[in-house]
């Protein structure tokens, strides 16, 4: 079937209405023979027609046994790639022409790096030779240190016993909070499971207490089986207890109630369906080493010993030189200046300077103008950066995305052209020195600022965009080099020194250590996170340093603000300190890694808390730990360590951590970072990344298959038939069906697919067709798979959605809070393209009310809703049990929505479950970004609450006097309090995700609508008062939600 034509060179799209094409084989003998072959033939048979076509052409008698032979072409990397699989075929392998080489098989390490390497270029979408030709001694250095690191891991997993090894490939996924929650606690603790034996159809069910531990169950399990067929009793080591329907397993010194499996049917009250597999039958992965060719030659000579300068002996003011500007998007004649300011992460270190403006004549403006900054070069501390943006003198400032002045402190009358980040250190600690030639990045749509810290220090790679030429001064004949860390510490000891030899006065000592003074400074502590700190409190918390360090540790992020970035001095003392400061919680920790804290001490040290945390609570946040590390400025970091590390050793981990970096590949500006650890992941795990090429074919496929849907024009039912057979047809193809088979879920790989379900694929009606795919589950015991494969819409808001809907979930169960949250899986795997999780045996609020009525009516029908959940629960105890689902979640999705300010709420966009559970879908507006129509705010209610849904809540009962409406109040009161305590939390995890390009989530001013609906400046009983506010306030005017229905069914039906 026909993909879509993307490439004018791309011969796969161009000639695909054809099933065969001519390759052009050549002889290890210098025959060149071309063949006409199957697109879908295997490279095994490509290579038998080729050896029965040689036969007739001369020099054959001179040719090796076949099986000396192997394939190689050019790929779409622009490598060579050897194609030692040869049960793959020829459309699959995609050669950039159809030109294929006959070589002789090489054994040679440097051989089976050669084919790695081209393995791996192909599935990170990026060359590894185009890291060798950037000729760039950092990006060297990192990927020697990155190869000995995953060498270390691998070789270390090859010492694992083979339990740890399933533990790796298959890693307990586990609950958070140790404790089981009081109302999923069965009767006398006792739990009912099911366990059934491998390849044999025996299961029994056993009684066991929630706190048995899996080993428990094995020993349980082999006696019953033991006495039912009369044979010796085995060892229940060698056993381990899967989930069916799944590869999870129960393994580890672990109460079988912690395991999540467990737990998800305890809270449906449910009985656990698991298998009993030997360990031999498990099917684990081949435990290999990464390859690296010796080098070639003698080792080279030891560099000679530069003489160094330390930065603290440089007695003189920092200048940069604005050269010149290139390819400028400005008219001639018009005037051009250069805006330059020193930063340490969000924090300017001294005034912005500016140069004259100069005339732009055929794209070009020069200046060479010296700009000179009111810091001395001694004080520029190790992460300072240098930001310089381009204007154009006399316009107006741009309207942004967002309908406002797209920067509130643009000069008056003018508009960015460009912004750029350089660091003034490079990674080996030397002062930069010299001529740069810094092609800049277009501005963003939003933020405030005259320039850009947080962004990128990257250059950007598109030679074609405008260039500006800087000159970093030299302010010495040798290399300057910033002190190392036992120079900061011998610097901190003297100026201590100094300072107590100052204090003779002892009363102003003890009064800046009075009970006033802590109880001021512990107010001043306890502000939240994003609260504004004057001067005054700055100082009193510099000054108090110590007493925080003794008896507030956990106000390290307060400290380091108020610290003087542009006083050596200063930084000398804080980072001593530091030394010596006990770790912080992870969650406290995990402030640290924002753009606001650049310090690399302080980003090791918030790095060394993340060790605490469990894998499970890793995963939660591991969204938010890959965006951070675009804020690194150098390529080798401890938190690119740490995650590397974990990834290596947890490959459920590893799998999101490779689809986190895989899906920003597109992002010129962190395509060599995120390419960098792709590459190093790969090396230190071959065989998982066999698995992830497979999945990455099969988006391929899916995403030809989209391309193919999309194309044909659907004017009527017919035209939807007729594309919906041209659908099937192409995923019935050979080529396609091979591709969707066994591979895992890439949203949850713990579900292995076995193929298609072709009739039950479909696609939806939306604008960009996403693709309704339905998969058979491998294991046998297990429910099909549906997935839904989108391309054209950006998945990482709902994603980032998703993911904090979970953390509160697992915030408010830490807090013995269950609100039967299902929020679903979503993954985002390129620029987008993903994968979102369906959810069955559920409807939206939209079709169910119009089911009970017309489209004019649906949105005001009271009780349909309830009508709907007595049809699907028609006993009376099953009928209570889904009410109290619905009143659980349906309070926890208000709570969230309206602390989120998820906007666009349709009836569409919320569904039900036949169980009752309610939840949200479609994630594409939030922090308050309503949508409005003809300047008119669609979304007028704190959160959604109609009469519909209280008509379920109440059993069809009036409010007044409610029971089931005062505990549901009580239930949205609870959460919402509960959220407050992690405050911080959530702000910082959106403050992580700045980076992202997101477009609703650009700048700290997008957080402050979080903050407001938190409340947290208000005490408990003000922000209980206030919410309750807003609770009345949704209720009465529900209304306006409903006509805001009425008028999306009336827009939907008119389409």
């Amino acid at each position: 079937m026909p993909p879509v034509e993307a490439f004018m060179l791309d011969i796969w799209a161009k000639e695909a209405d054809s099933p065969t094409i001519q390759v052009d084989c050549l002889l290890p003998t210098g025959i060149y023979i071309p063949l006409t072959c199957s697109k879908d033939a295997t490279i095994e048979q490509i290579k038998k027609d080729l050896w029965q076509e040689a036969r007739t052409y001369p020099l054959y008698s001179e040719l090796a046994e076949i099986q000396s032979y192997v394939f190689m072409c050019i790929n779409q990397t622009a490598e060579q790639e050897e194609l030692h699989e040869e049960q793959r075929r020829l459309c699959d392998v995609r050669p950039f022409r159809p030109v294929l080489k006959l070589v002789q098989k090489k054994k040679d390490p440097a051989a089976v790096e050669k084919l790695l390497n081209s393995q791996i270029s192909v599935l990170i979408g990026k060359g590894l030779h185009e890291f060798d030709s950037m000729k760039d001694p950092e990006v060297d250095e990192f990927r020697g240190r990155m190869r000995q690191m995953v060498r270390e891991i691998a070789d270390s997993r090859k010492e694992k016993s083979w339990v740890e090894r399933l533990q790796y490939q298959f890693p307990p996924r586990l609950e958070c909070s140790e404790d089981l929650p009081k109302h999923m606690q069965p009767a006398n603790n006792n739990l009912v499971v099911n366990i059934r034996f491998h390849n044999t159809d025996m299961s029994y069910s056993f009684q066991v207490h929630v706190m048995a531990f899996p080993v428990e169950l094995h020993q349980l399990a082999l006696k019953k089986k033991a006495s039912f067929l009369r044979q010796p009793e085995e060892d229940p080591a060698e056993f381990a207890l899967k989930v069916c329907g799944q590869f999870d397993y129960l393994i580890g010194e672990f109460p079988i109630s912690r395991f999540k499996y467990v737990r998800k049917c305890l809270s449906k009250a449910t009985t656990p369906q698991l298998m009993l597999v030997k360990l031999d039958n498990i099917d684990l992965e081949s435990v290999t080493s990464p390859t690296t060719p010796d080098p070639e030659g003698p080792p080279p000579l030891p560099c000679k010993q530069e003489k160094m300068v330390s930065l603290w002996n440089i007695e003189a003011r920092v200048k940069i030189t604005i050269v010149n500007a290139s390819s400028l998007n400005a008219g001639d004649n018009n005037k051009v200046f250069v805006k330059a300011g020193l930063y340490h992460g969000g924090e300017t270190l001294c005034s912005i300077s500016t140069t004259k403006e100069a005339s732009c004549v055929g794209g070009d403006a020069t200046w060479s103008e010296t700009l000179e900054f009111d810091l001395d070069v001694n004080d520029l501390p190790r992460m300072a950066r240098i930001c310089l943006a381009i204007y154009e003198a006399g316009k107006k400032g741009r309207k942004s995305k967002k309908g406002r002045e797209s920067r509130e402190s643009y000069p008056k009358d003018s508009i960015p052209l460009g912004w750029v980040n350089i660091t003034m250190f490079d990674y080996r600690d030397h002062l930069r020195a010299g001529t740069f030639v810094l092609h800049t990045w277009p501005w963003p749509d939003s933020g405030a600022e005259v320039l850009n810290p947080i962004g990128t220090v990257v250059s950007n790679p598109n030679f074609g965009a405008t260039a500006l030429q800087v000159e970093l001064h030299s302010y010495h004949t040798c290399p300057i080099i910033y002190p190392p860390f036992d120079k900061v510490l011998e610097c901190a000891a003297n100026v201590a020194e100094e300072t107590q030899r100052a204090s003779d006065d002892a009363d102003s000592q003890a009064s800046a250590s009075s009970h006033g003074a802590i109880d001021q400074l512990q107010c001043i502590l306890d502000r939240e996170l994003m609260a504004p700190m004057f001067d005054q409190d700055m100082e009193m918390i510099w000054q108090l340093r110590d007493k925080i360090h003794e008896l507030f540790p956990h106000a390290l992020a307060k400290l380091l603000s108020s610290v003087k970035w542009n006083n050596h001095r200063d930084v000398a003392q804080m980072q001593a300190l530091l030394n010596a400061w006990s770790p912080l919680l992870p969650h406290a920790a995990m402030e640290l890694l924002d753009y606001n804290y650049a310090d690399q001490a302080v980003r090791a040290f918030a790095v060394k808390c993340l060790n605490q945390l469990t894998d499970e609570e890793l995963s939660q946040y591991l969204l938010q730990l890959v965006q951070v590390l675009k804020y690194e400025a150098y390529l080798d970091c401890e938190l690119a360590r740490f995650l590397l590390s974990r990834g290596l050793n947890n490959q459920r981990i590893g799998h999101y951590l490779f689809w986190h970096f895989r899906s920003e590949m597109h992002n010129p500006a962190v395509s060599v970072r995120f390419g960098l650890l792709l590459e190093a992941y790969c090396r230190g795990c071959v065989t998982h990344m066999k698995a992830l090429s497979r999945q990455m074919e099969a988006l391929s496929k899916l995403k030809t298959v989209n391309e193919l849907v999309k194309k044909q024009a659907i004017k009527n039912e017919k035209h939807k038939q007729l594309s919906l057979e041209a659908m099937k047809a192409c995923l019935k193809q050979t080529s396609y069906h091979d591709a969707l088979s066994r591979i895992h879920n890439p949203v949850e790989p713990q579900f292995k697919l076995l193929q298609l379900s072709n009739d039950h694929c479909k696609f939806r009606d939306s604008k960009m067709r996403p693709l309704w795919l339905v998969f058979e589950n491998e294991d046998r015991f297990g429910e099909q798979v549906t997935l839904m494969f989108k391309d054209g819409d950006d998945l990482r808001q709902d994603m980032l959605t998703l993911q904090i809907i979970q953390v509160m979930e697992m915030l408010w169960q830490a807090e013995g809070i269950d609100l039967r949250m299902s929020p679903y899986g979503c993954l985002s795997t390129g620029n987008k393209v993903g994968l979102v999780e369906v959810v069955l045996n559920a409807d939206t609020i939209a079709n169910i009310q119009k089911d009970k009525g017309s489209t004019a009516t649906a949105g005001f029908k009271k009780g349909s809703l309830f009508m709907w959940l007595k049809e699907k629960n028609p006993e009376k105890e099953s009928l209570n049990k889904a009410v109290q689902e619905f009143t659980l979640s349906c309070a926890g999705y208000c709570v969230a929505t309206y602390v989120l300010g998820v906007g666009d709420r349709h009836s569409d966009n919320i569904m039900i479950k036949e169980t009752g559970q309610l939840f949200h879908i479609d994630f594409g507006h939030f922090l308050g970004n309503f949508k409005t129509k003809f300047g008119i705010k669609r979304e007028r209610v704190p959160f959604v609450l109609t009469h519909d849904f209280v008509h379920v809540i109440t059993k069809g009962q009036s409010t007044q006097g409610s029971q089931e409406f005062a505990a549901f109040r009580q239930h949205c009161e609870g959460a919402y309090l509960s959220l407050r305590k992690y405050g911080n939390l959530l702000i910082s995890l959106f403050a992580m995700m700045l980076s992202s390009g997101l477009p609703e989530l650009t700048s700290p001013s997008d957080i402050n609508y979080l903050k407001d609906k938190l409340a947290l400046e208000m005490t408990q009983e003000e922000a209980l008062r206030h919410f309750r506010e807003e609770f009345d306030n949704a209720l009465k005017q529900s209304w306006k939600t409903s006509v805001n229905w009425w008028l999306h069914n009336i827009a939907k039906d008119n389409k």
